[in-house]
């Protein structure tokens, strides 16, 4: 196989892994297929989208195939089915070592058809079929979640929650405990308490991460109208190990538009447990799409340091920078958080987004010092001075500001493209004095004179004695005797 081959076929296997994660990412929540493993029995739960839901259990003896449509109802004594909505039916076969076992029980215009199976031979329901079906219900009922809405109902009503979670409790599906835990949270007038212990089983009962988000996810609704109930639901996203999982639901609550301060700071404590840095970014950076309010906006930043991303943490304080209601408390918070960004070019690159828009001299100021002492790159620090020379209204306290930062860069060719920059402003003559006196103190005769002869023009132009007097003593520094009669001819 020549070299071009091998690359074909390893570009065939990237696309086909690439297709294969697509493809898990749309399975995530999907109801069509489920496949729960609990103690080594394997349930395969199907559904195809005409309601008809098929369900196969097996642990290696003995399976179970169940087949049914519409809405089951059990006796009280779990021992029989007690109705089925119309147009319904139930099929429940066992194989046992090779012997099966079937139960058919239809929904009819006159009541429910139950006919008993062994093998294929048809056997009276009664009391062949009532015994085993008696036998292997509850069986059923446990481990499929059929009838669940009879049941929840019938415990509900005898125990209240206390009853069907102490039902609950005798389950090994995470599957059937989150149909259970669903159906009881839709019951209507559950209190505060309630809902509060609801969630804390839930969180130490359900061992799925899957299955606790999608109870979490589709009851949000239900937990954040109140903080005692929106405790007990953020403490609940906690125990949800996978990041992906985590960020489902924290983003179904964000959907709320109600959200207060206090909903927004525990979103932002519970996306902490996320160890991922993009989905932490994901659950951040959508709660900045609201109108949040000062204390919001300095909790997400802080929140921000726990993202290692540099990439991931400078697009979150970008966005945040960049919301029209941001306060100059705020806006000081973000500029803060970037001394946390290790790369120089990701802050950079926040710092030149930002000056695009004028800035006040306070936040001049803060970034012209995180440049100083944060930033190493002597090529990104001279575009974000040179871009604020360009965009912002400098006092002699920024032009100074400038001019120390500048002199302390490394590199003398950077050091002199700031002051060209600065050349080409307006500035007055105490911001010349200290551009000129930067200038003399490059340490290349070459990058020095090529800044001195950049400023001439503005020295010539306000035609002052001190400024000449401050020219040429910039240009004593020269060492090289081409480069200091190159600086002086140009102010001649």
């Amino acid at each position: 196989m020549n070299k071009g081959q091998k690359l074909l076929r390893i570009g065939h296997r990237v696309k086909l892994v690439s297709i294969l994660t697509i493809l898990c990412c749309l399975f995530h929540f999907s109801q069509a297929q489920n496949t729960v493993v609990s103690k080594n029995v394997h349930i395969d739960i199907s559904d195809d989208g005409d309601g008809i839901s098929k369900i196969r259990q097996s642990n290696g003896r003995n399976s179970f195939n169940i087949e049914y449509k519409g809405t089951i109802t059990i006796t009280d004594d779990d021992a029989d089915i007690k109705s089925i909505s119309p147009g319904g039916y139930l099929e429940i076969s066992k194989t046992t070592f090779g012997s099966k076992r079937t139960i058919q029980i239809e929904s009819t215009s006159y009541g429910l058809k139950k006919e008993y199976y062994e093998g294929r031979k048809e056997m009276p329901f009664i009391p062949n079929g009532k015994n085993w079906l008696a036998e292997i219900l509850p069986e059923v009922i446990r481990s499929t979640g059929i009838g669940v809405e009879s049941r929840v109902n019938r415990f509900y009503k005898n125990g209240g929650v206390n009853a069907v979670l102490s039902e609950m409790d005798k389950m090994e599906s995470n599957y059937v405990k989150s149909i259970y835990a669903r159906a009881l949270l839709e019951k209507n007038g559950l209190k505060d308490s309630e809902l509060v212990k609801i969630a804390e089983s839930l969180s130490s009962d359900i061992n799925s991460d899957y299955y606790l988000a999608e109870v979490l996810r589709k009851n949000s609704h239900v937990y954040l109208l109140n903080p005692g109930t929106e405790e007990a639901y953020f403490n609940a996203i906690k125990h949800i190990g996978s990041d992906y999982y985590s960020t489902v639901v924290l983003k179904e609550a964000l959907k709320d538009n109600q959200k207060s301060s206090a909903t927004v700071l525990k979103i932002m404590d519970a996306s902490k447990n996320i160890g991922s840095d993009y989905y932490q970014m994901t659950v951040l950076n959508e709660l900045l799409d609201d109108n949040l309010d000062e204390e919001s906006i300095t909790a997400i930043v802080n929140s921000s340091k726990n993202i290692h991303s540099d990439y991931y943490q400078t697009q979150l304080l970008s966005k945040a920078l960049k919301k029209s209601n941001i306060s100059e408390e705020s806006r000081n918070i973000v500029i803060d958080a970037m001394a946390d960004v290790n790369s120089d070019y990701y802050m950079a690159s926040v710092f030149i987004n930002l000056l695009d828009e004028k800035q006040n001299e306070a936040t001049n100021l803060k970034i012209i010092s995180l440049l100083e002492n944060k930033m190493s790159s002597d090529y990104y620090a001279s575009n974000v001075l040179s871009k604020m020379l360009k965009t912002q209204y400098l006092s002699d306290k920024g032009i100074e500001a400038i001019a120390k930062a500048t002199s302390n860069l490394g590199s003398s060719n950077y050091a002199s493209s700031v002051i060209k920059t600065a050349s080409r402003q307006n500035i007055n003559k105490k911001s010349l004095l200290i551009m000129l006196d930067t200038a003399g103190n490059i340490g290349s005769s070459f990058y020095a004179s090529e800044a001195l002869s950049a400023l001439a023009p503005v020295v010539k132009k306000l035609n002052d004695r001190e400024a000449f007097d401050a020219y040429r003593a910039a240009a004593k520094n020269i060492n090289s005797d081409t480069y200091y009669g190159k600086a002086m001819r140009a102010i001649d």
